[in-house]
């Protein structure tokens, strides 16, 4: 049967909206002229497919220029590749794939001689149209998924009428409304669908396992290849294959302005105020105002201070001239917090750092013929099975410093085809940095090696009102019985739940902290702060820390990295384990909590310590239902044969025997292997001649009744087998001599 005009004109409408879909993707990144060629190209290829098909039996042989019409028009996106790059206008590999998909569905769709070749152009449109929505950044983009819905729910109800009408023409008779309100229905349902679960899932994670075939690596080595296709060596780098679907910049990108990180904490945040120290404190001597002069131009600078008293934020107007403002692109989960700077001291105003952690000289080391280098501290940690270890990459833009922003606890670093041992080394501070150099090298690409901490570790963290160490149970005088952690859980609480964050917030007075305690509102800076030095009250050494949050939402599904702009520059917390590894809180409301999952074994007993009431209460229902084991299944396999009788003969004689054997399993006394039920069960009731007769009687009625005897079953006897042969029964009679 040749299908109808109708079927072939909706399909190929289909296929045409998915190659659409793509237009958006392509049309203002990559050559108009060589684009507009393609496309018009597909359509001089459908034209003429149609030309052939409408005028097909005037034009005789030509007829047969459809299939090949068709054909050329799949191969058309992948030629133009080929052509343009030759050119010199390089087209991105993914984007000529994703149209040779639609141009492969269109030409299906015209080829298509039957209902399943059509199918196939269908499930390719659909999924085309549903994958560029996906990973469109225009939120419109959503409607084209729509229209494409809307025209396929119409094709399928116009499709299931006319199998219907073929079926039985008398009988159904479809009104002109049952169509357009099917439709409409199905997409009211769609949307509403959407709109209820909006915003309604929890923030992702990277996903551990790609879908996509492999490019090999190892979790030292190109930990992103594993993650499919296109996310190799250069995933985030593009500089092999310009042409990438990586992160490409422009000329104007790469030669913009560059900022510091203290620049975009004054857009940001707010600039520090400028203090006159020698007017506000005239009774102190020239070299102590000298001291607090230079200490208030350092915090101006952003050298080695951080000031908590700051103005209102200005709008930012960095990077106006640039096709994108990110200063760092970051291969690896979102959500979570690179650092940059660490401060340890507080004089009630400023942040200063004291400690003198500096090293010069990472250590070497080469896996999978790739070189690293490691913190001394934390090289042998990364390499114990267990510690889990994260690899993830970065690729730094247009961050004017030295310091390598970096994940909580990063042991190593690796960058392609650097060797050299003093290009790396950790500040004073106990940060990442390329020592001698005025900053890191626009478009370096960074592979970091962070350690994992578990929640166990966390419950074993100790404190003393002095800040040293003490026993291992962690429990304070005055804490109620609470352990440290479960302090610091219970600080980090209050501030997200408590407080409100709100850089807008400027100080009035000279102690911004207690203004904050007071106004329960202000920037992250003073959550950190206060943080820190509640942290510190009960006996935690912490510190505040400096750098970006990688935003859930910065994630660009095409591009396979997430940008982080000045915008993102945040201020948060760390606290000092008892084995000198530092880790990270959040108390700022609005940023996303750093996961510690606790280990199998940590589940198990909180689960037991839980629930070890219902523990026991299961334990002794399970044991009380083994040891009347006999008696309810008893009750439940009489219970059973009583709903037996509105069944036939044969089946009321196969479930007693059924019910027989189980008992007689019950009590160790299964049939053997072969033996005949008739002499099985004669030799069950051996002992007992009255039963005995009951038994045999009920085995001439099954002999009857399956051999081909007439006449019914008395269920009375079978009722008498059943009860009889109960496991009391049974295990009376084995303890009898047999007569």
């Amino acid at each position: 049967m040749p299908m109808s005009p109708r079927k072939r004109n909706e399909t190929i409408l289909l296929a045409i909206l998915s190659i659409v879909s793509v237009i958006p993707l392509r049309l203002f990144v990559e050559s108009r002229g060589w684009f507009l060629a393609e496309m018009g190209m597909l359509l001089v290829l459908l034209g003429v497919a149609e030309v052939v098909r409408i005028f097909g039996p005037k034009l005789g042989r030509l007829v047969r220029l459809t299939r090949p019409a068709a054909g050329l028009l799949a191969i058309t996106p992948i030629l133009f590749a080929i052509v343009a790059r030759a050119c010199g206008s390089p087209v991105a590999f993914e984007m000529s794939a994703l149209t040779a998909f639609g141009a492969t569905s269109l030409a299906i769709a015209i080829a298509a001689t039957s209902d399943r070749t059509r199918a196939m152009s269908l499930v390719i449109s659909g999924f085309l149209v549903l994958f560029s929505t996906s990973i469109s950044d225009d939120a419109r983009a959503i409607w084209l998924a729509i229209i494409w819905m809307t025209v396929c729910v119409w094709h399928l109800v116009a499709n299931h009428w006319e199998r219907l009408d073929l079926c039985l023409p008398d009988s159904v008779r479809p009104t002109v409304g049952v169509r357009p309100a099917s439709v409409l229905f199905a997409v009211a349902l769609c949307i509403v669908g959407g709109l209820v679960v909006r915003d309604r899932f929890g923030q992702s994670n990277r996903l551990a396992f790609g879908i996509m075939p492999t490019s090999g690596g190892s979790k030292w080595s190109d930990p992103a290849a594993r993650s499919g296709i296109g996310t190799g060596d250069a995933a985030i780098a593009a500089k092999d294959h310009a042409e990438s679907f990586g992160a490409v910049e422009s000329d104007i990108f790469l030669e913009s302005t560059e900022s510091t990180l203290f620049d975009m904490f004054n857009d940001t945040i707010g600039e520090p105020k400028k203090k006159n120290k020698w007017e506000r404190r005239q009774a102190i001597g020239n070299e102590n105002a000298n001291t607090m002069h230079e200490r208030v131009a350092k915090s101006e600078k952003g050298g080695s201070s951080f000031s908590t008293d700051r103005m209102p934020p200005k709008k930012h107007h960095h990077f106006k001239d640039t096709v994108e403002d990110a200063v760092v692109q970051w291969d690896g989960p979102t959500g979570i917090r690179l650092a940059m700077e660490r401060f340890d001291t507080f004089d009630g105003v400023n942040w200063t750092n004291s400690a003198k952690l500096a090293d010069d000289e990472l250590e070497r080391s080469e896996i999978d013929d790739h070189v690293w280098f490691f913190d001394r501290k934390l090289k042998s940690a990364a390499f114990e099975s267990t510690n889990a270890v994260e690899v993830n990459r970065m690729k730094v833009l247009r961050l004017n410093t030295t310091r390598l922003p970096a994940p909580m606890l990063t042991a190593g670093l690796h960058i392609k085809d650097v060797d050299r041992q003093d290009f790396f080394g950790i500040d004073n501070d106990g940060s990442l940095y390329m020592p001698g150099r005025e900053r890191v090298p626009p478009l370096t690409v960074v592979s970091l090696a962070s350690l994992q901490v578990m929640e166990d570790e966390l419950l074993t963290l100790t404190a003393n009102d002095d800040g040293s160490p003490r026993a291992a149970s962690g429990r304070r005088p005055g804490g109620e019985g609470l352990t440290a952690y479960e302090q610091l859980k219970s600080i980090v609480e209050d501030l997200r739940t408590n407080f409100t964050f709100d850089r807008t917030t400027s100080t009035n007075t000279d102690d911004p902290v207690a203004e904050f305690l007071h106004t329960r509102r202000g920037g992250d800076h003073l959550f950190a702060t206060l943080a820190a030095r509640k942290a510190r009250e009960i006996g935690l050494q912490s510190r505040i820390v400096t750098g970006f949050y990688v935003r859930p939402n910065s994630f660009d599904i095409a591009a396979g990295h997430a940008s982080v702009t000045p915008d993102d520059v945040h201020v948060w917390t760390e606290i000092r384990l008892d084995d000198g590894r530092w880790f990270e809180i959040e108390p700022t409301p609005g940023y996303r909590e750093p996961i510690y999952a606790p280990s199998t074994w940590l589940l198990a007993k909180r689960f037991a310590a839980a629930h070890w009431m219902h523990g026991l209460a299961i334990i002794g229902f399970i044991t009380l239902l083994f040891v009347t084991r006999l008696v309810w299944i008893e009750g439940l396999l009489t219970v059973g044969w009583l709903f037996t009788w509105p069944l036939g003969r044969q089946q009321q004689l196969r479930i007693a025997m059924h019910i027989v054997q189980m008992r007689a399993k019950l009590i160790g006394k299964q049939r053997p292997l072969g033996t005949p039920q008739r002499d099985w069960m004669e030799s069950l009731v051996a002992s007992d001649i009255q039963l005995r007769d009951r038994v045999r009687e009920f085995c001439n009625d099954a002999d009857r009744s399956i051999f081909g005897g007439s006449g019914a079953i008395d269920r009375g006897r079978l009722n008498g087998v059943v009860r009889g042969l109960n496991t009391r029964k049974l295990i009376q009679v084995h303890n009898e001599v047999p007569v």
